[in-house]
């Protein structure tokens, strides 16, 4: 019986290792159609989705990947530079195969462990980390590209009768800034009938000094008298949501949600942010299969 089990736990693991090769042409792909203005702020909406099996989690069929795909209308507050509302069309893609491997509209993973009721799980995976340019925003005119990565993580759901916990621990394996991050997540499905379902969510994410310094530091050449040096620190987000779904016929549903994010001090305290608070807001319809 051991033999057997440490068979199945050894094919598992070469699938999982086949899928992930998959999963980052996959990625690669939707970054061409994503704006970076949006990569920062979807990976908490895309967490609560991924924490909870989303779209639907009792999805059934003959086929081993199920999801949604469609168009989806994201807003957001930059919290650089001037701080206007930036408001995109974009593809909408959650999909999962199995309960091995999932990927969304900026990343994917999949689950290396877990418990036979999937109460427990334990994954890795990739995300997108959007960077910006000068010429996004007047107020950053005089300074150097900061440049998007692409961050590998390690990451865990648990999930009981009160709340999901979801938590994650991310490093950049692109080498931009060598940084690491990591998140804590509470969220809770409510169906509030057959076809509707709420997700409410509370979050907090960290993040080291060489990422805020490189992404929100101002360096000795780009200090203007306006614009002071300015070098990151240790910081901590936090944010709160609400996401929900709505299943229409024929294999249809609507998804959206907003989630309004605190920025720390580490963040706030550098002359090119312009906000402590950003608000997403999303809205989209998609094909169920």
């Amino acid at each position: 019986m051991n033999i057997q089990r440490e068979s199945m736990s050894l094919t598992r693991l070469l699938e999982s290792a086949t899928i992930m090769k998959k999963l980052l042409s996959v990625i690669l792909f939707s970054l061409a159609l994503f704006s970076p203005a949006f990569a920062d702020t979807t990976e908490d909406v895309t967490e609560v989705f991924t924490d909870a099996d989303a779209p639907a989690a009792d999805q059934s069929g003959p086929s081993n990947f199920h999801g949604i795909l469609g168009p989806a209308l994201f807003s957001t507050h930059k919290i650089i530079g001037d701080g206007h509302t930036v408001i995109g069309l974009f593809p909408l893609i959650l999909m999962r195969y199995k309960d091995i491997a999932y990927w969304n509209i900026g990343g994917g993973g999949v689950w290396l462990l877990g418990t036979d009721d999937r109460s427990l799980r334990l994954g890795a995976g990739i995300r997108t980390r959007g960077g910006w340019q000068p010429g996004d925003d007047m107020e950053l005119a005089g300074m150097e590209r900061r440049k998007g990565s692409i961050d590998g993580y390690l990451n865990g759901v648990w999930k009981t009768p009160l709340a999901t916990l979801g938590a994650h621990y991310y490093h950049d394996i692109g080498h931009v800034s060598d940084s690491n991050a990591a998140s804590l997540r509470l969220s809770h499905i409510f169906r509030i009938n057959d076809d509707l379902r709420l997700t409410p969510s509370i979050g907090a994410t960290w993040q080291d000094s060489k990422r805020v310094d490189y992404y929100y530091g101002v360096r000795p050449g780009e200090v203007l008298p306006s614009r002071p040096a300015y070098t990151g620190r240790d910081t901590i987000n936090a944010n709160a949501g609400l996401a929900g779904s709505y299943l229409l016929p024929h294999s249809w549903s609507l998804l959206g949600g907003v989630i309004t994010t605190r920025y720390g001090n580490g963040i706030v305290d550098s002359p090119i942010v312009t906000r402590r608070y950003s608000t997403l807001f999303y809205f989209g319809a998609g094909w169920l299969f």
